[in-house]
């Protein structure tokens, strides 16, 4: 199995140095045509994987100051394992009455829902019912770019962009 490994365009070998990509401060681009250009050369550049893109309205950092990135369920300070089992417990509720809502209504494809945990996970998550553990990325720089203005009140929204191979 041949080595697959991720290339930086130029200009953010310039902007990084030394410091990892976690830990550095973001990017800046001032127009959406230039973070479609910066990404098209990165896309250019890696072949082998598929961009992704999670816009949000500020970078989350960790105590070390490395920009994290966590699904609802796991975020906050010092979530404890209690706290964990209960996020759980509520989304496994939510889930079930999601289910029952769906035979309910005799809603055509609700066995395909019923039997995969993902499926009610992300309708739970797109309606904002309550926490889980997904993490939305977008193949779509737009809709990206869009989520992070939605919640920004301070005009400095954050597009993080992630090769998977």
């Amino acid at each position: 199995m041949r080595t697959i490994t991720g290339q930086l365009i130029q200009d953010l070998k310039d902007f990084l140095g030394d410091q990892p990509v976690a830990k550095a401060d973001a990017f800046q681009v001032s127009t959406f045509r230039d973070l479609m250009e910066h990404v098209a050369r990165l896309a250019y550049l890696n072949k082998d994987y598929l961009l992704f893109y999670r816009g949000q309205d500020r970078d989350y950092r960790n105590k070390a100051g490395a920009s994290t990135f966590y699904p609802s369920i796991y975020r906050g300070d010092r979530v404890s394992r209690t706290e964990i089992d209960l996020r759980f417990d509520i989304l496994s509720s939510a889930t079930r009455r999601l289910c029952d809502a769906l035979r309910e209504a005799e809603l055509e494809g609700y066995h395909d829902v019923r039997r995969r945990r993902y499926i009610q996970w992300s309708i739970l998550q797109h309606y904002e019912v309550c926490p889980t553990p997904l993490l939305d990325l977008t193949h779509s720089l737009r809709v990206a770019c869009s989520f992070a203005f939605l919640g920004s009140d301070t005009g400095n929204p954050y597009v993080a962009v992630f090769g998977l191979p």
